[in-house]
């Protein structure tokens, strides 16, 4: 609710922002229409809105490449695709960036665990190799 009562901008319509967070998990659900409950649950529980995004997109860059007289013979889907192989390349490199940063922290978290307790670290260590599965001894 907004702090000053009901209030819709100028043209919002019908969209709405739902944003929720857990406690401990923060995260923020944008649902412009349907259910949020159904939407939530495939987000979670079968692909997330990128990776759908995703699929559909290499589904176009397929069709586009195999018809590529149909692409050029329409200049809105060429300024289209065009749009969409920048968008993708500047995704890659997102992507690219997120994973090293991901192994950074990894690399910080490990650390930060051998310093404050050994065992721990190289019970996690153990627990990565495929001889020595958890609980092994």
């Amino acid at each position: 609710m907004f702090p000053f009562g009901d209030f819709n901008f100028p043209g919002a319509g019908g969209n709405w922002q739902e944003i929720m967070t857990r406690w401990w998990s923060p995260n923020i659900t944008v649902n412009f229409a349907g259910n949020a409950a159904i939407e939530r649950e495939v987000n979670e529980d079968v692909a997330s809105y990128g990776s759908q995004i995703g699929w559909l997109n290499d589904i176009v860059m397929t069709l586009a490449a195999a018809a590529p007289g149909e692409i050029d013979a329409n200049p809105d889907a060429a300024r289209s695709l065009a749009k969409l192989k920048d968008a993708q390349k500047k995704i890659a490199a997102i992507k690219a960036r997120r994973q090293a940063n991901a192994l950074d922290r990894a690399r910080e978290a490990l650390h930060q665990l051998g310093q404050a307790n050994m065992d721990a670290y190289r019970s996690l260590v153990r627990s990565l190799d495929p001889d020595h599965p958890p609980g092994a001894a």
